[in-house]
Order: structure tokens, then C-alpha cells, then sequence
């Protein structure tokens, strides 16, 4: 079983059951991070612009793939500031 350092740091044991997703989080959310900074995309909503760009960008993840990466992107982004991503 793999492990991870958490804030504290302490290894914990590695709860991610998808490591492929975990490896390109950090390049998906720097892609999507302009995203949540607007309400206003012109009429489409977030979601559906940020599934686009994730699956533009990695063709090679399912379906499932894409929209779990954009969710975790979103809960991350939206955490401390609520007020982003308001209306999609």
C-alpha cells in the first residue's frame, strides 16, 4: 500500500484509487483555474467548459476520468472561495 505526507507530516495511507489522475491534478487544475475566477462565460456553463479543456488536453482519460478530475479541480478551487463558480 503507498502512502502520502499530510500537512502535518505524517504518512497516511494513499486513499486515491486512481494514481494516474492524481499525477496530472496539478497541471488539470492550472488549466482550469481561470475558470472559477468568472461567473460569466459567455451563457456555457463551467462545467461544461472545463470538461472540455481536461478532455482536450488529456484525450487519453474515460469519460468518468475527466468529470472526476473537474470535480476534484472545482472542490479545491471553490473551498476557500464559495463565490467563484457561483451560476454554472
Amino acid at each position: 500500500m503507498s502512502h502520502y505526507i499530510n500537512a502535518d507530516g505524517n504518512p497516511q495511507p494513499e486513499r486515491r484509487t486512481n494514481l494516474r489522475l492524481r499525477s496530472i491534478y496539478d497541471e488539470a487544475r492550472n488549466r482550469l483555474n481561470h475558470f472559477f475566477h468568472s461567473s460569466d462565460w459567455a451563457g456555457s456553463s463551467i462545467d461544461h467548459l472545463a470538461l472540455r479543456v481536461i478532455h482536450e488536453a488529456y484525450p487519453d482519460l474515460s469519460p468518468e476520468e475527466v468529470r472526476t478530475l473537474v470535480a476534484a479541480i472545482e472542490r479545491s478551487l471553490t473551498r476557500n472561495n464559495p463565490s467563484w463558480g457561483k451560476g454554472h
